[in-house]
This record gives structure tokens, C-alpha cells and sequence, in this order.
């Protein structure tokens, strides 16, 4: 014969204990969601979360430090974390002396600029009989304040926005420290076969005649000619000839 069993009466301590312990938690939660609140608030509202100091390093000729800082449009207390790097170097680049720039930011509140110019390859005079420091990249500036006047050839004749000059100063940025302040003078002088014909004078005494579009592949002919021969004419141009002065005036 089946007995009924009697259903248990709950035990309204535990149920209250389990209650209390539900909500003590959630509490629990929320101080800790406000107390995280907080801390970002404050964090955000500190110096650990802005721009503290700014960093310029690299060659820096003819752009000052302050005219880069400037360009990149970053600030003291500006934002650590919403400063786009990539950003503050595409607006540096656009000043006409930097080839390149990097900008790294380093926690805290660091931020670093590298920046690199365009070589010095030339010498020019403008209108007035200044003299012009000329960069690889075809821009003529003045020379830096107290800056004497360094071993580069001289670039006569030629005209601004000329595209063989520009392709000439390229040529020379590429080329060896000591050739390059061995040539004295860069001329043009065209003719109807070479229209970028170009006439260069060395200061060991050599009279070289090429084009700008050879320049850069001969170079290395052009040194060994030049340190190992005696003064002379030098032509490089379909052929590749060299007479010493000294035959010429026999």
C-alpha cells in the first residue's frame, strides 16, 4: 500500500541567506563597474593620457625643429591615444626639404619625430648673387646661418623647373662623397643629337663631357678615370674615350 509523503515546507532562512547573497554580489559588481569608471576618467584627465613632450631628431639643416613640430600640427596635451603617427608624417612631408620622416609614440606621453632631409648636392647663385645650397631633390635654399660653403660643384646656366636639372640633382644625391666634391662646375650644353648634354669640370682638372640621362651609369668609369689618370678630356657619351692634355698638346 503506497503512502503519500509530505511535501517540505522551504526553509525561509536559506531563501533569504540566498537572496542576500544574490543581491550582495550584484552590489558588488556595481562598485566595481563605477570604481573602473572612475579610474578611466581619471586616467583620461591625467598627463599619463596626453602629449607631455615632443622629440625631433634626424638631419635638420633647413627645416628648424619648431617649423616640424609646427607642420605635424601636433601639440602639448594633445591626446596620446587618438594622435595618428601616420597622419603627423604625411603632413611633416610635405614640408619641400624632408625626404623622410618617422614618428613613433612611446608611452608616457612621448612622442618622437626622425626626420630626414634631402641631400646637399650643389651650389647655385640666384638673381641677386646670393649663393644657393641645392638639395637632391632640384630646391635651391639658403645656406644654413653660418654654414661655409661646402666642396660642391657650382651649377651654372641652368633655368628653375629645367627637368634636366632636377634629374641631375637626383643623379648627384646618389653619388660617391668623394667625387662629388671633386667636380667643380655643372654645366648644360645641348646639342641636337644629346638635348640634356651637360659639360662638368673637376677640381683635379679633368673636362668631362656626358648627358644627364649617362651621368648615373658612368659614374663609376668616371671615378676610376679620375683617380687613376693624369688631367684630361673625358668623354662619355655613345663611346667612352679619354685624352690626357698632355697628348693633346703634342
Amino acid at each position: 500500500m503506497s503512502e503519500r509523503i509530505p511535501a517540505l515546507k522551504p526553509n525561509h532562512a536559506e531563501t533569504r541567506g540566498a537572496a542576500e547573497k544574490r543581491r550582495g554580489r550584484k552590489l558588488l559588481w556595481i562598485v566595481v563597474f563605477l570604481f573602473l569608471l572612475l579610474a578611466i576618467f581619471l586616467f583620461f584627465r591625467s598627463n599619463l593620457s596626453k602629449i607631455t613632450e615632443i622629440n625631433v631628431s634626424g638631419t635638420t639643416l633647413h627645416a628648424t625643429q619648431d617649423e616640424i613640430v609646427q607642420a605635424s600640427g601636433a601639440r602639448l596635451d594633445d591626446s596620446f591615444f587618438t594622435t595618428d603617427t601616420k597622419e603627423l608624417e604625411k603632413k611633416i612631408g610635405q614640408l619641400q626639404t624632408v625626404e623622410k620622416v618617422g614618428v613613433v609614440k612611446k608611452f608616457p606621453g612621448r612622442l618622437e619625430i626622425t626626420v630626414q632631409e634631402y641631400k646637399e648636392v650643389a651650389l647655385e647663385m640666384d638673381g641677386e648673387g646670393n649663393m644657393l645650397i641645392v638639395l637632391s631633390n632640384g630646391l635651391a635654399v639658403p645656406l644654413a646661418k653660418g654654414e661655409a660653403l661646402p666642396d660642391m660643384p657650382i651649377l651654372t646656366g641652368w633655368k628653375q623647373g629645367d627637368a634636366n636639372r632636377a634629374s641631375l640633382c637626383t643623379t648627384l644625391g646618389g653619388m660617391e662623397a668623394g667625387l662629388l666634391s671633386d667636380l667643380s662646375q655643372i654645366s648644360p650644353d645641348p646639342s641636337n643629337a644629346y638635348p640634356d648634354r651637360i659639360k662638368l669640370y673637376t677640381r683635379s682638372k679633368f673636362e668631362v663631357v656626358t648627358t644627364v640621362g649617362r651621368l648615373a651609369g658612368k659614374l663609376g668609369l668616371l671615378s676610376e678615370i679620375v683617380e687613376n689618370r693624369e688631367p684630361g678630356r673625358v668623354v662619355l657619351l655613345e663611346a667612352d674615350t679619354y685624352m690626357p692634355y698632355s697628348a693633346e698638346n703634342e
